[in-house]
């Protein structure tokens, strides 16, 4: 693993060619990243993508990649491939951003991270919206609307790939062989909403809307907590205004917009006129996140990285339980 960076610049190289890769490069540049060489198992696509993207090097094979003097690989691939090449990364000694959902399975999730600790390595599950400001000052602002009562965390989106869906062109986030599916897409970034504020609930229930080939396209989640509730819903299949709302005995906090972005923050208080809060720095949702996980490996917070870490687990062990 390289550790002479200039400017304090990691050196991350890119793995895969999907759509995810072109919005995560232009992040990681924005935030300080030094973006060395990228693969994929098409060559001549991700030959293609390094030209567009500027992107100096395009490896020969994954192996090629790990051995490159690289800090970091960021795995953007199909679902179902996250383990096996985070494990490779970790056998190489590389450290990993890694894209939601973090793996197929807990056991999985459980094995890489013990592996990363082993070895002290640098593991992020790259889920954009924890480090939003915006969630930040949700956070920091909960206890203003007293108990909490109910947490409801919408993410419709109708996807452009539905139609294409419809007429048997299957793209693999619609392909259960890929672990596609509107929980593991989208409903994923309530999912960890929820945990991060309120921890493991003590029961898990979930039903789904099934497709032709068996994909979840819309569902939705329930997370019983001691004294609330927290319902997860997302879809693929159709749409709406997507919102957070968290209700408290004392007010209630709306957060407009898609789960996954977290525009705004309002504040509604009873009694008091409403705080509107618009925290974010970036435009591009991935920023905050790539700015601290390059901050949290530069100053070597270890623990920090473990507490992320640890957190992940726990979602990961909702998503299990939702998915039997």
């Amino acid at each position: 693993m390289s550790t002479n960076n200039c400017f304090n610049r990691p050196r991350i190289g890119i793995v895969g060619t999907g759509k995810i890769i072109a919005e995560s490069v232009a992040a990681l540049r924005t935030t300080g990243w030094d973006i060395h060489s990228i693969w994929g198992r098409n060559n001549e696509k991700a030959a293609v993508l390094a030209e567009r993207l500027e992107i100096p090097d395009v490896s020969a094979s994954y192996d090629q990649l790990l051995a490159s003097g690289v800090d970091f690989v960021y795995i953007g691939v199909a679902n179902k491939a996250h383990y096996d090449y985070a494990a490779k990364a970790i056998e190489a000694g590389v450290n990993l951003l890694v894209e939601k959902p973090f793996c197929s399975t807990l056991q999985q999730a459980e094995s890489l991270a013990e592996r990363a600790r082993e070895r002290g390595l640098y593991i992020f599950e790259t889920i954009s919206n924890l480090y939003l400001p915006s969630w930040a000052m949700v956070r920091e602002r909960l206890a203003d609307i007293g108990n909490i009562k109910l947490f409801q965390a919408d993410f419709s989106q109708f996807s452009s790939r539905y139609k294409d869906y419809l007429a048997g062109n299957i793209a693999t986030t619609f392909d259960p062989l890929y672990e596609g599916g509107a929980l593991r897409d989208i409903n994923i970034y309530n999912l960890h909403l929820a945990v991060s504020l309120f921890g493991s609930p003590d029961q898990v229930v979930a039903r789904s809307t099934k497709g032709y080939n068996g994909v979840d396209t819309s569902g939705v989640v329930l997370l019983t907590y001691p004294s609330h509730l927290a319902v997860c819903t997302a879809a693929k299949d159709s749409g709406n205004p997507s919102r957070v709302v968290i209700q408290g005995e004392k007010g209630y906090i709306y957060i407009g917009g898609m789960p996954n972005l977290l525009p705004s923050v309002e504040i509604c208080l009873h009694g008091k006129e409403p705080e509107l809060h618009t925290p974010n720095r970036y435009d591009h949702r991935l920023c905050h996140q790539f700015e601290q996980f390059r901050e949290i490996f530069l100053r070597k917070d270890f623990d920090a990285m473990s507490q992320a870490l640890d957190h992940t687990l726990k979602v990961m062990r909702v998503l299990e339980m939702a998915e039997r």
